[in-house]
């Protein structure tokens, strides 16, 4: 009986869903200073997406580590046009290096747009996560306005307030490593 649950747990587990959010940190670096972002918002963004697991699918055909949306209307087709570069197909999408390109573009495209609020990075996770319009239409009234208090979709909400609360965690982590 034991030998039996213990293989049943054995073939169960799935070693990819393993977190270790240091992985890619080299490639996170790199393209996260291209775009002028913060290493540790890009992380945290990849915690909520994908936990690291490049070969993630989402449920409405997102791929890889930033869950890039590819279709004519997704981050990916506006990457492509701008770029000039089609990809051959979504599988790329999987590659490390090119999800990393898309969404940290996408990411910045977003944070550049509403640089001058207090809440910019806020905007830029509704920016990325629920499109344009809704984070124009969620924007503060002020420049030092909230928005969190503004987002009318509470699946939005709870993307944003974990991904800067997981920022945060980063942010304190890498304090806490240079005392």
């Amino acid at each position: 009986m034991v030998i039996l649950l213990a293989l049943t747990l054995f073939l169960c587990f799935d070693y990819r869903s393993t977190l270790n959010d240091t992985s890619f940190a080299r490639e996170i670096e790199t393209v996260a200073k291209k775009y002028d972002l913060d290493p540790d918002f890009v992380r945290a963004v990849i915690y909520q997406e994908s936990r690291f697991n490049q070969w993630k699918r989402g449920s409405k055909g997102e791929y890889g580590l930033m869950q890039v949306l590819p279709g004519k209307n997704g981050a990916v087709a506006e990457w492509s046009r701008i770029h000039h570069r089609m990809l051959i197909s979504d599988s790329e999408l999987f590659d490390v290096s090119l999800n990393l390109e898309i969404g940290c573009w996408y990411l910045s495209k977003g944070l550049q747009k509403y640089k001058n609020y207090r809440c910019a990075k806020e905007l830029a996770l509704i920016y990325y996560n629920s499109g344009p319009s809704r984070a124009e239409a969620w924007k503060p009234k002020t420049l030092d306005g909230d928005v969190v208090e503004n987002i009318q979709i509470r699946s939005t909400k709870a993307y944003v307030t974990q991904i800067m609360a997981k920022y945060r965690q980063y942010k304190q982590q890498q304090g806490d490593r240079r005392k």
